[in-house]
């Protein structure tokens, strides 16, 4: 029999093949329902029906790149270089300076024996001699900055290899600055195993001197 509103449908999930009733009340909940749970999915990034990427967690290890400059053979090596090179700019340059304040020093004692025109015309010379000279101490310099930059630069593609064979052999994913922990992570800092593998495989690198400029 049937009641109004109501309708008998077959129910294929209950064994053989029973009815069960289903009325239109009961459609709205369902529909209701539905729409509740599709809306959850969305917001949770999840459709029905389709799968959602696995992304890894993040497991992170700590390395302190100053100590490693500071501490390796290489990073020693390649400083010592760099303090002889400025060292010896620093010589020379010591040595045109003495020189200068010497002209200098006699072009102001004829100042009372040559015509002032002359000794201002040889003042005015020593002086752009001196800003000249101080110039190309300076160029000096900023080339060795720039051998210094470059020889950083080898020494850091070594250690992004090294530092990939710590990550495969302790299943991490990423390298951190020290300084990004606030509590703990010792268990977890590098700086001391990729210091020792970095003498191993890189202990000295020769930087190559800048020419002075002429």
């Amino acid at each position: 029999s049937k009641k109004t509103g109501e309708t008998y449908v077959r129910n294929s999930a209950v064994t053989g093949g029973g009815f069960r009733l289903w009325s239109p009340r009961a459609t709205l909940r369902a529909a209701a329902l539905m729409a509740m749970v599709l809306g959850a999915a969305i917001a949770a990034g999840v459709m029905p029906g389709t799968a959602q990427a696995q992304v890894p967690p993040a497991r992170a290890l700590f390395l302190n790149l100053d100590t490693v400059f500071t501490q390796s053979a290489v990073g020693k090596d390649i400083r010592g270089q760099l303090e002889a090179m400025l060292s010896e700019i620093a010589a020379r340059e010591e040595k045109v300076i003495k020189d200068l304040d010497a002209r200098q020093e006699v072009l102001t004692g004829q100042a009372q024996t040559r015509p002032q025109a002359e000794v201002r015309k040889d003042w005015d010379a020593l002086q752009a001699e001196r800003q000249g000279q101080m110039s190309l101490f300076q160029l000096e310099r900023t080339a060795v900055q720039a051998a210094a930059s470059d020889a950083r630069r080898k020494v850091n593609g070594v250690l992004n290899e090294i530092m990939r064979e710590v990550l495969r052999e302790r299943g991490a994913n990423m390298v951190l600055s020290v300084d990004a922990v606030l509590v703990g992570g010792v268990d977890y800092d590098i700086t001391n195993e990729v210091v020792a593998r970095l003498d191993k495989q890189l202990p000295k690198l020769k930087v190559e001197r800048p020419k002075s400029p002429k």
